[in-house]
């Protein structure tokens, strides 16, 4: 009985020391592999766009390669870093993302700017992220006579002296649509307004109740003079209501 019991104890302990045996293996080989993963092979600064020549491999534990860090060269072309890199540092998915990410817009070329507009002048606040759409420029005249005043049509008031439109930029791209409070316009739910005819769109501001803002501020990707044009515009129209800025939809088909 005593040896069948030594036996069974024998047997126990044989396969504890195996399992204590497999998990220490387990934990060395996690402290001594080594795995692959891509860091700066020079300082990199921010507001940088990057290339796969800019980084190189390295060895780090097994473990690292669970982060949130790039392992493949081919993921780094044409990202921008947002922190300074340094040399021989792991690199994390938020210190180096995706151009359209940081800036709105993959096109280095572009600025972007953002201008406060009128639903009413802008397609009755129902642009969207994403949309092309026309800039002009409408000037009135300085100091219409009584027959223009009383006109109800619109071209009696741009044929008058002084007056005139003007398109500062055709087939723009629409990257941001906000209300005055700087909350995102998000659609749906469409919201009709009970006290105007202008339409709203609800924000992404779940504390406010519920309530509904017009779109109010437009950002846009343009090149660097049309963005000169848009500001100098808007000091105009903050000076004297006589200009104003007029936002269409753009036509999808090109006309010839």
């Amino acid at each position: 009985m005593r040896s069948r019991l030594a036996l069974l104890i024998a047997i126990v302990c044989f396969f504890v020391a195996l399992v204590v045996g497999w998990f220490a293996e387990t934990q060395y080989q996690q402290l001594v592999a080594t795995t692959e993963l891509i860091v700066p092979a020079v300082e990199i600064p921010p507001y940088t766009v990057v290339s796969p020549a800019m980084f190189k491999a390295r060895s780090f534990p097994a473990p690292m390669a669970n982060e949130p860090v790039y392992r493949d060269p081919s993921e780094l072309a044409g990202k921008i870093s947002t922190i300074t890199l340094e040399p021989d540092q792991l690199v994390y998915r938020n210190q180096l993302v995706p151009l359209q990410q940081f800036r709105y817009t993959d096109d280095e070329r572009l600025e972007v700017i953002s201008f406060p507009i009128k639903p009413e002048q802008a397609v009755g606040g129902q642009i969207k992220v994403g949309q092309r759409i026309n800039l002009y420029r409408i000037v009135l005249q300085p100091s219409p006579n009584q027959a223009v005043v009383n006109s109800p049509d619109p071209k009696v008031w741009l044929a008058a002296q002084g007056a005139g439109v003007e398109v500062l930029e055709s087939d723009v791209l629409v990257v941001d649509v906000r209300s005055t409070q700087g909350s995102p316009i998000v659609s749906p739910p469409k919201v009709q307004s009970t006290a105007s005819e202008v339409t709203t769109y609800q924000t992404a501001d779940t504390s406010s109740s519920n309530t509904s803002r017009p779109l109010t501020i437009l950002t846009v990707a343009v090149p660097p003079d049309v963005a000169k044009d848009i500001l100098r515009l808007a000091a105009e129209s903050q000076m004297a209501s006589r200009y104003l800025l007029w936002v269409s939809l753009a036509p999808t088909e090109k006309s010839k």
